[in-house]
């Protein structure tokens, strides 16, 4: 239940017409409520220097000025919106549009722009049955002249917001902002079950060793969105089987295809019957969609740093200061993600027993996501593959486990061995021989006890 909220949540989350629908009932609702406001007691509230209309016609003929401009605005908010997700597709890439949709500081703009309107259209129809002769409302036009003024401000910083966010720079922090908040949240759910599975040694079964009787299928195409991992440790524990899962959030699979492996540890039922009662319910629980979710995949998360840095370094931008911020972007990140430090994780009943063995993302694939594209798309670029080897000397003397060690001087080799290749000047090939020779030579931190 909870991998469905989230998935609900990040779809609510960047889309950009909850916040204005949001503000819009806020708007009218305001509207309904400062129309009662009779105008003794206004006149009451207001200061003395403040002018009163004295005639319905002048309040309606000003609010429908106001409502005029302010659709203006809306409008020209939305072109320069559209304008800048233009230009982030172009520059920045197609899936950096999710990022500036899910902004909340240009949601709540639109979201202002949208609920004044409305404010000033519910309190226009709501006067539409006065008489010409009525009081006119003081507290309404007051309201609303105060959310023309707003707006007003609300526009410059709109704007400069826009011209703020494009900005390579702040692109690369965003990203990598909530890059460390994924990873974050993903270690405080699986940190249990990996450290778990390390200390028992779990491995998984190849889907080649699998038997047909045994086997778990997919039951859509797509990607995996995500596991719930406790629904399914409680469907396990209720039919008395193991389920192994050899897929995590992240992967595609394809309709029939075997994700995993389902076993009975009871004598009331025979493997041949267990999967078939079974594999809806576990089903239910793995979420398959077209899409991608970050907050819930970390490859994925970090597969949009690299992405501005692949662009950078295409031919037709050449731009290697942006793909060496990204790279320090994800140098900061990636010590957050050494927690992941086993590939399997296994969740226990009540009486220790194991329901859920699962693969699961692993320190060694987010790093292989993180370097592996931007290592070979500038293996000629010294000026690149330099600070690479920077961040893996940090990394290493971070290292929690020798495994990530391995992996870690494994990169820096496939690092030099891409300088030799493809470098062509002698001494910028010292210069990266030199910085990974470095990292070879260092032996890195002690591991805590565990």
């Amino acid at each position: 239940m909870f991998q469905r909220f989230i998935r609900i949540w990040e779809f609510l989350a960047y889309s950009l017409w909850l916040s204005p629908l949001l503000f819009a009932a806020g708007g009218a609702v305001l509207a309904v409520l400062l129309i009662q406001i009779p105008n003794e007691a206004a006149n009451g509230i207001l200061p003395v220097f403040w002018p009163r209309f004295d005639q319905l016609a002048t309040v309606r003929d000003l609010l429908g000025t106001l409502l005029a401009t302010l659709v203006t605005v809306t409008t020209f908010a939305l072109s320069i919106t559209m304008v800048v997700l233009t230009l982030a597709a172009g520059s920045l890439g197609p899936r950096m549009i999710r990022n500036f949709m899910g902004d909340s500081k240009t949601q709540n703009a639109l979201g202002i722009f949208v609920g004044s309107i409305l404010f000033l259209i519910t309190s226009l129809m709501l006067m539409g049955d006065a008489s010409e002769i009525a009081p006119a409302l003081q507290v309404v036009t007051t309201a609303g002249i105060a959310l023309f003024v707003v707006c007003v401000f609300v526009l410059i910083l709109f704007v400069h917001h826009l011209g703020r966010s494009i900005v390579a720079d702040e692109v690369i922090q965003r990203v990598g902002n909530n890059l460390e908040k994924t990873i974050a949240s993903a270690s405080n759910t699986l940190n249990d079950p990996i450290r778990a599975a390390e200390k028992a040694q779990i491995t998984l079964p190849d889907t080649l060793d699998i038997p047909d009787q045994e086997a778990l299928y997919a039951n859509h195409s797509g990607y995996v969105q995500g596991i719930d991992y406790e629904k399914l440790r409680d469907v396990a524990q209720m039919q008395d089987i193991c389920v192994s899962l050899m897929v995590r959030a992240g992967q595609h699979v394809i309709k029939g295809e075997i994700i995993g492996q389902i076993s009975t540890t009871s004598t009331d039922e025979t493997p041949q019957t267990a999967p078939a009662t079974c594999q809806s319910k576990i089903g239910d629980h793995i979420l398959i969609g077209n899409y991608r979710t970050a907050m819930l995949d970390i490859e994925f998360a970090l597969r949009q740093l690299v992405e501005l840095a692949l662009r950078a370094l295409s031919p037709g931008v050449n731009d290697p200061f942006t793909a060496i911020a990204v790279i320090y972007r994800l140098g900061r990140a990636l010590p957050h993600a050494m927690a992941f430090r086993y590939p399997v994780g296994i969740w226990r009943d009540g009486d220790d027993t194991i329901r859920i063995q699962a693969l699961l993302s692993d320190f060694t694939g987010m790093l292989g996501a993180a370097f592996d594209q931007i290592r070979q798309s500038a293996s000629a670029k010294p000026d690149v593959l330099l600070p690479m080897a920077e961040i893996i000397e940090s990394l290493l003397k971070l290292a929690k486990t020798d495994h990530q060690r391995i992996m870690l001087r494994d990169h820096a080799r496939m690092i030099l061995r891409a300088a030799n290749r493809d470098i062509p000047e002698k001494s910028d090939r010292n210069a990266v021989e030199t910085a990974i020779n470095r990292i070879l030579r260092c032996q890195g931190n002690t591991p805590p006890s565990q």
